[in-house]
């Protein structure tokens, strides 16, 4: 006795130029989002291709297996179009959960991906780095060598963050002098520093030697890349309360004093303070640099300067600059 069986073929023929997967896709700014229009567009194809462009054939077929009637009723077909939609239905279903579960992790900012309140990637929104997008660019006011004796210049870079709560903790930079015909006289002097939120400052450079032409000029670039993060906040205003300097022996070798107070309620130390001289244009004439090497909350000092030959000019301005790094962690004292 011949035994007969099924061979069931599925001819898939179908058009979804109606459903908008790209719509679904590129519309949606959450991964959770984007997981879902995933699933819901594979339940529309599911769905238009069991519905529509299912097609059954029975034909027979000698099998040592599951031998059927070849007049097989209509209610088996239906049947068995049945448990292909639940299966297909318990496939997506179970695709769907796992999907969900590798999308579903907490958004961070260290992930190297643009997700949750983050502007860009791993910056912005919640995350301690700022996006580049979201800040002012650093304004050099201007840059100038000062020279100190025969050869030997400091240079200073006078720049200012307009940027409210938000620094570089570490950025590199470069001067470069240059003679009145635009050759340069010295090796670049490469260095890095910090930048305070909202703060005119300066970086300043001593000892540069030339090769024996005069420096006229100074180029000051910053490292285009830069790292923008939060501060707190109250590193965007003054903590130290600068006195009346005092100016000493302006014909032979001027000696400089002022009084530095730490108003904040942090302990510091090392901290560069920055003096800069201005004559009656407003130009700047000479400057230095000093270091407190330790000042307490509410401790008061002085800081002190000196050159060894006058500056050849009145001063009638003088600009205190104590530069504080906000991103050494301080405890409260």
């Amino acid at each position: 006795m011949t035994k007969k069986g099924v061979f069931v073929e599925v001819n898939v023929d179908f058009d979804i130029n109606n459903i908008k997967k790209s719509i679904l896709l590129e519309k949606t700014t959450s991964n959770h989002l984007k997981v879902l229009a995933y699933v819901v567009y594979l339940l529309i194809v599911l769905i238009v291709f069991l519905k529509k462009n299912l097609e059954i054939t029975i034909r027979a077929r000698t099998s040592s297996f599951f031998v059927y009637n070849k007049d097989m009723s209509k209610w088996a077909v239906k049947r068995k179009r049945r448990i292909l939609i639940v299966l297909g239905i318990i496939v997506l279903g179970i695709l769907s959960f796992v999907l969900i579960k590798i999308n579903n992790k907490p958004s961070t900012c260290f992930d190297q991906r643009q997700n949750g309140q983050e502007v860009g990637v791993d910056c912005g929104g919640g995350c301690l780095k700022i996006c580049n997008s979201e800040v002012r660019n650093i304004v050099t006011w201007w840059e100038r060598p000062f020279k100190v004796t025969e050869n030997v210049y400091n240079v200073v870079a006078y720049f200012e963050n307009q940027n409210l709560q938000s620094g570089i903790q570490e950025v590199e930079y470069e001067f470069r002098m240059y003679d009145k015909d635009n050759i340069l006289v010295s090796e670049p002097r490469v260095g890095k520093t910090f930048i305070e939120p909202n703060k005119r400052s300066a970086i300043f450079e001593s000892g540069i030697t030339t090769s024996g032409n005069e420096a006229y000029t100074v180029f000051f670039k910053i490292d285009s890349v830069q790292e923008w993060e939060r501060t707190d906040q109250s590193f965007s205003y003054s903590l130290f309360q600068v006195g009346e300097p005092v100016l000493s022996n302006q014909d032979t070798a001027p000696k400089l004093s002022a009084p530095v107070e730490n108003k904040t309620f942090f302990n510091f130390v090392d901290v560069p303070v920055v003096v800069i001289l201005y004559n009656q244009d407003d130009n700047a004439i000479a400057a230095s640099q000093t270091y407190l090497d330790k000042i307490n909350q509410g401790e008061k000092t002085e800081v002190f300067y000196s050159w060894p030959q006058p500056f050849g000019e009145v001063v009638s301005r003088i600009e205190v600059i104590p530069r504080i790094d906000p991103f050494i962690n301080r405890e409260l004292q």
